[in-house]
């Protein structure tokens, strides 16, 4: 049962760690621990399990605190809903039992644990309750979801905003296990697109990896280490042997974020592994694999980094393949509706029309420079500030923050050729802003001087697949 399952499980007590661990290995599965809540939820977000075996009170005492592990249990069915969860606790109340099973477990079983028919037999229940539950909720749970956002569930069945064509651009690049190019600003959802191919993946094969990678994060001496792995004692503090996400991702996807700030020495690395599927953890020579779908994201355009030398051609050409290109929200107004039912269904919040709507119109005057991110922390504020205050939640209780700028104080894009060149060197503008607005006037004016794109393309030496991207963002298709 458990052979090319992969487990998480989760506990703090010295003496379960080591007796899990023995059963686990009895029943030849392929586990990962993790001792507290943070690390439960690192691998989570990076791995993908079939099964996690959770202690519900991981850095707090059975029968005095309420049980950390629920926090564990409700973040597992939200970043992984395919997965099987089974709880464990020795706290004395019976009411833990009915808390673990309403956060989500599909079964409870009393610490500790000393046999491996034990942990057998409780996957094996949780799994069969978890497909009698799914199969019995599943119409219900698509034909009646809560609020506002049921006008909008069936257009975004997994939660998940992004315009039709994404949708079969995700929908096909899970098809074909093509690599994809994401690009788009900070907080437009990149990694939501990038889950969305997971998603339909899942569906197709079942569980299967998401290593999620922030590049940007992992740059110097330990960018090699933490991408490829390494043998134990390979640096100074390498007490023992490590992984890597190439490995972690393997028959899966390796989700690349801000892929342009890899140094190029580990460019080179990574090039290796797309061509072959090869590749040596540092400190050792022996050669491993990892085949993998790669998704990459960033907030630049890749051919300009190529022309600059940042980003190896080679690279590039090997992702050429499927590219999502998501506008800005500012650049969407349309989604503003969509994408505030969803923050209100995620918070179980429900709001009169009247009230939404209001919401809905106050929202779409600002230019959300941090797109759906800033959105949704804003949207967080305005129901903390709300509940700190004593307020029902309503349009005009939202707090102006500083960083929201309403669109009519921004000088809007203007048409081709018109743009004041010498009142914008001599202004206090937004930099992003206005480079944008410049490259939206050079690209318009260029237009009008060529009958066809290709030839467009060659006079103003920008690759066609980068310089369609720039018409898209500008809305000069």
């Amino acid at each position: 049962m458990f052979e090319k399952r992969r487990v998480l499980f989760i506990e703090d007590d010295h003496n379960e760690i080591q007796s899990i661990s023995s059963l686990l290995k009895l029943l030849k599965a392929d586990f990962i621990h993790a001792a507290t809540v943070s690390d439960a939820l690192h691998h989570l977000s990076r791995s993908s399990f079939d099964y996690v075996l959770t202690d519900l009170h991981i850095e707090t005492k059975a029968g005095l605190e309420r049980p950390d592990g629920l926090t564990v249990i409700k973040a597992a069915i939200e970043l992984q809903p395919n997965i099987v969860i089974v709880a464990t606790s020795s706290d004395p109340r019976t009411e833990i039992v009915s808390d673990a099973l309403a956060a989500g477990a599909h079964h409870f079983i009393r610490k500790p644990l000393s046999k491996s028919d034990e942990i057998e037999i409780a996957f094996k229940l949780a799994s069969e309750r978890r497909r009698m539950a799914f199969d019995a909720d599943k119409s219900s749970r698509k034909s009646k979801p809560s609020g506002h956002w049921e006008k909008f569930a069936k257009l975004y069945p997994y939660g998940i905003v992004l315009g039709d064509r994404e949708q079969r651009i995700a929908r096909l690049a899970a098809k074909k296990r093509a690599s994809c190019v994401i690009i788009g600003e900070t907080g437009t959802g990149k990694e939501e697109a990038a889950k969305l191919v997971h998603r339909f993946r899942c569906e197709d094969e079942g569980p299967v990896p998401f290593v999620a990678v922030n590049c940007a994060t992992i740059t110097g001496s330990l960018a090699e280490s933490i991408l490829f792995g390494h043998k134990k004692g390979a640096f100074t503090g390498a007490d023992e042997a490590g992984t890597g996400y190439i490995a972690e991702a393997d028959k899966g996807i390796l989700f690349l974020d801000e892929i342009q700030t890899l140094s190029i020495p580990i460019q080179q690395k990574l090039l290796r592994v797309l061509n072959d599927g090869t590749y040596n953890r540092l400190g050792e020579t022996k050669t491993h694999r990892s085949q993998f779908q790669l998704i990459v994201a960033s907030t630049k355009d890749l051919s300009i980094e190529v022309a600059e030398g940042r980003f190896l051609v080679d690279i590039q050409m090997r992702m050429m393949g499927l590219e999502f290109v998501i506008p800005s929200l500012r650049d969407r107004p349309q989604d503003m509706p969509a994408l505030i039912a969803l923050f209100l269904s995620r918070k179980s919040l429900r709001l009169s029309d009247d009230v939404f709507n209001a919401l809905v119109s106050k929202l779409q005057k600002y230019q959300w420079r941090g797109n759906i991110r800033q959105l949704f922390k804003s949207l967080e504020a305005w129901l903390l500030k709300c509940e700190l205050d004593g307020l029902e939640p309503d349009a005009d209780n939202f707090p102006v923050f500083k960083d929201l700028q309403p669109i009519e104080l921004e000088k809007q894009p203007v048409p081709a050729g018109s743009m004041d060149f010498n009142a914008a060197t001599n202004e206090d503008r937004d930099f992003d802003l206005l480079m944008s607005e410049y490259e939206r006037t050079v690209i318009s004016n260029a237009l009008l001087r060529h009958n066809s794109i290709a030839n467009l393309s060659k006079a103003i030496n920008l690759p066609r697949s980068t310089l369609d991207a720039k018409r898209r963002r500008h809305g000069l298709l």
